[in-house]
Parts: structure tokens; sequence; C-alpha cells
């Protein structure tokens, strides 16, 4: 698989626009830097970074699906005759007022 490069621009860009990925990047960050000091093993450190980047696979899963929802909604509303199905307007008619025989 290849790489995509992106510029700083564009990274910046895809953050801003997925904040709970870029909070989760930011902790793997921290974890590389032991930016608290609780990682002074190898064991602890690698024990970790795999929670974290398992964290961050869950999360960008998550933004990849909900994304492909709303492309697909987008999708189905373009094609002709196609219409939104909403909720009904009338719960029926009630038993006192049908004709009574």
């Amino acid at each position: 698989m290849a790489a995509t490069k992106l510029s700083d621009e564009a990274l910046l860009a895809f953050f801003q626009s997925h904040p709970e990925l870029r909070e989760r990047l930011s902790s793997i960050v921290g974890a590389v830097g032991n930016a608290d000091g609780t990682l002074g093993e190898a064991d602890a450190a690698e024990e970790r970074l795999v929670e974290e980047m398992r964290l961050l696979g869950r999360q960008a899963m998550r933004s990849w699906a909900d994304e492909r929802v709303v492309a697909t909604e987008q999708e189905v509303r373009l094609q002709p005759g196609m219409r939104r199905q909403g909720k009904k307007n009338s719960g029926g008619t009630r038993n006192s007022a049908r004709s009574r025989s």
C-alpha cells in the first residue's frame, strides 16, 4: 500500500475537520514523548502505544463509516424518483370516529 503524502496545510485541514482523530493522535504523540513521565520502561511504552493505536484504528473506522453514510445518503437522494420516507402525519382513525354498525 502506497502512503499518501499530504502537505502540512492539508494535514492540518484534515485534523481540523476530524477533531476526534486529532485528539487521538495527540495522545500518541504524548506517549511517544513520554509527556506524563510514566513510561520509563519499554514494556510500559509498548503497552501504551499498542492501546493508543488500537483506539486510533477504532476511531478512524468510525469516522470512515460516518462519512460513507453521509455520502451514500447523498447519492441515493440524487437518484431520480427517490423520495425520503418520513413519519406518517396521521395516527389513523380513532375508534370513536368509526361508523358503528
